[in-house]
Formats: C-alpha cells, sequence, structure tokens
C-alpha cells in the first residue's frame, strides 16, 4: 500500500490522555531531579549505550538493508529527521525497545523479525521512533536504571533514600507503562492499518506460531472492545504498583482496546488528512496550544511560544 507521509505531524496531537495524565504527576513528584543529577553524575547514558552497542548486532544500510529501510520509512511518514541507530538482539518475544536520551537507539528482538510481517514489523518499528519524536527517552532512561540508584541512595542514607526513591519509581515506572499508549498511537499513523496493529498487538500476547495463518483478528478485535478497563484516576498507589509490576508494557488487550478507540474516534483520520499532504506549503496548520495559524517553517509559536514541531 502507499503510505502518506506525516509532514510536520506533532506528538502532541496524538498524545494518549493516560499519558499526559501520568506525565504530570511523575513531574510533582520530589526527587525527580536529583535522580536526573545521578544519571548525569554515573555516566549511565554512556555505559547503557556501550552494554547495547557491545552486545548486539547493528542495523545498517549494508548489514540487514530490509530492516534498515522499514527504520527509514518510520522515520520519513513520522516527520522524524534524525534516524536513530537500530541493533538485533536475541530474544524471541516479539517486542523491541528503545534507550538513551542524548542519542537513542532502538533495539528489536531477533523473535519480531521471525515472526512479524514487512506491515507488522513497520509498526513495531515506528513505535519505538514514536518514543523518540515524543521525547520519552530521558524519562524511559530513569524508570530503567532507578531501582539500581534508589538502592545506592538508600545504602548512603541509612535506607531513608531508598524510601523517598519508592514513591518516585512508582510514578516513574507508572508514567513510562502510559506513554506506550501514544507510541502505540504512533506506530498505527506509521503503517496506516489498523488491522496490521491489532494482528501485531495479538502475536505480542502470545498466538503460537503455527496458528498464525487461522489468527482472526476480529476475535481479538471484540475481546478488546469488551475491555472495560478501570478508572486510573481512582487507583491508589498500591494498585498501581501491582498493575506495573514486574510489566514492561501495558496489558496487550488493553493497548489494543484504547488503540481501537482513538481509531474509531475520528481523530487518526483527522491526522492522516491533516498532515498527508504532497507538500508543506498545502498544510493548514494552527498551534496546537493557542490555535495561532501557522506558516510551516517556525520552531515556536510566535503568539505563544509553544514549540510546534518535534524532528
Amino acid at each position: 500500500m502507499e503510505r502518506k507521509k506525516l509532514l510536520l505531524l506533532n506528538p502532541s496531537e496524538y498524545e494518549h490522555e493516560f499519558d499526559r495524565k501520568a506525565l504530570k504527576t511523575l513531574e510533582g513528584t520530589p526527587g525527580l531531579e536529583k535522580l536526573a543529577r545521578q544519571i548525569n553524575k554515573h555516566g549511565i547514558e554512556r555505559a547503557e549505550r556501550l552494554k547495547q552497542t557491545g552486545s548486539h548486532l547493528r542495523v545498517n544500510k549494508e548489514n540487514f538493508p530490509e530492516i534498515y529501510e522499514l527504520l527509514e520509512e518510520a522515520c520519513q511518514l513520522l516527520f522524524v529527521k534524525d534516524i536513530p541507530d537500530l541493533y538485533i538482539m536475541w530474544d524471541y518475544n516479539v517486542n523491541g525497545f528503545t534507550t538513551g536520551s542524548e542519542k537513542p537507539l532502538i533495539v528489536i528482538h531477533s523473535g519480531s523479525l521471525d515472526l512479524l510481517s514487512k506491515d507488522e514489523l513497520l509498526w513495531l518499528i515506528a513505535h519505538e521512533v514514536g518514543h523518540i519524536k515524543s521525547g520519552h527517552m530521558l524519562y524511559h532512561m530513569m524508570a530503567q536504571v532507578i531501582p539500581i540508584i534508589g538502592a545506592i541512595i538508600g545504602s548512603a542514607t541509612l535506607g531513608i533514600g531508598s524510601l523517598v526513591s519508592t514513591g518516585l519509581e512508582i510514578a516513574l515506572i507508572y508514567w513510562y507503562r502510559m506513554s506506550e499508549f501514544t507510541a502505540d498511537r504512533a506506530g498505527l499513523l506509521a503503517c496506516q492499518d489498523i488491522n496490521v496493529a491489532i494482528s501485531t498487538l495479538m502475536k505480542m500476547s502470545g498466538v503460537p506460531k503455527h496458528y498464525y495463518d487461522k489468527m482472526k483478528t476480529e476475535d481479538f478485535i471484540e475481546q478488546a472492545k469488551e475491555f472495560k478497563g478501570f478508572d486510573y484516576d481512582t487507583v491508589d498507589k498500591v494498585a498501581k504498583a501491582l498493575i506495573i509490576m514486574d510489566k514492561t508494557h501495558p496489558w496487550t488487550v488493553m493497548r489494543a482496546s484504547e488503540l481501537l478507540k482513538w481509531h474509531g474516534s475520528g481523530k487518526y483520520d483527522e491526522l492522516i488528512e491533516k498532515h498527508g499532504k504532497d507538500s508543506i506549503e498545502e498544510l493548514d496548520l494552527c498551534c496546537v496550544k493557542c490555535g495561532h495559524k501557522l506558516k510551516g517553517n517556525e520552531t515556536f509559536c510566535g503568539v505563544c511560544g509553544q514549540k510546534v514541531w518535534k524532528r
């Protein structure tokens, strides 16, 4: 299929409300700035990059060119200028992750390459590119290392620091999970086929390989529509801790449910129509914060100062 490049797409236009609310709570949690200083002090980002690049296979135009082409396509479709590094690691789960804030890199599990179709793999890679486009990476990296940092602080303060870091850890990892809903939308905006997104989530949910040719996305869609979930605003800290415990992503059925709601709301179609033009000159764009009409060559809105494009 011929996909539309979404010119001047702004991530705030498709940010999920769970992501936005959890981020607001996180930014009001004591200890966040201290954790950022600890990460800089110990050179954690550099160490994480060394770990990933020293252990996994790099993808480029010469090595795995078909996969690299999907990365390039995902960046073009989502209006991301800087193409991140991409690596493959041995893990037979259908998944991937992104790490690093100053120079992000994406890691895709080898199982994803074997078990996903080309379109499904595009959705997965675009999901990870979406994290980068939305500026998730600094807090993502904090979520990945906070148990280590919390233990260091705790030992230095006779356990008091670790108690403080626990509240921050819950807020940080809870937001980390909620940011996946926004990235799922980025994946859909790139692959531009809701059935592809759903079939990928089905495979993540555990469909055995020999049942792939018998998969019925209609049944999974019905299950997702029936999923009622619950009101996150009424959940206390203990319940939130139970939700995120030992989980790197929200439940796949819930993710499908949220993606279907957004797709069915008409907002997905609006963004495809709004940004899927042949040239920037054809776009009719306004600042998402104040509504001021934009030309398309600004970095910040001249009226309210909002950053208008993120590439």
